[in-house]
């Protein structure tokens, strides 16, 4: 019983975090269904929308939903990782780049402070 509801809460994540991509596989297995029942442009074969209008109202849906859910937001954090280090002459008018990347992590301090011996003061 355990191993069934793990499997199955597993999966109802899974679908939550693809429903976008769950919209596009049931509109391509769906399509003629949408296209013949769905579709507002039914009536007019020379568009060729195929359902597509349905398709662009539930990812509207689906985004406005995203949109809604406190727990969905995303915060927009970025880590530096790598610097792009730019050198430039002392001429006003012209200047030359150097396209080195620099990984801060890989440089090695100047002072380690394992390295020096403490010394008590004499008392």
């Amino acid at each position: 019983m355990k191993k069934v509801s793990c499997i199955l809460l597993c999966i109802i994540i899974l679908l939550q975090n693809f429903s976008t991509a769950m919209l596009f596989i049931s509109y391509k297995i769906y399509q003629a269904y949408i296209a013949a029942n769905l579709c507002e442009n039914r009536d007019k074969p020379q568009l060729h929308c195929n359902g597509k209008c349905h398709l662009r109202k539930q990812l509207q849906q689906e985004e406005q939903q995203e949109q809604k859910n406190p727990y969905a937001q995303k915060e927009g954090k970025e880590i530096v990782l790598f610097c792009q280090q730019h050198h430039f002459s002392g001429e006003a008018h012209s200047f030359t780049i150097s396209n080195e990347l620099i990984s801060f992590y890989l440089i090695k301090p100047t002072h380690s402070p394992v390295s020096t011996i403490f010394h008590p003061t004499l008392a």
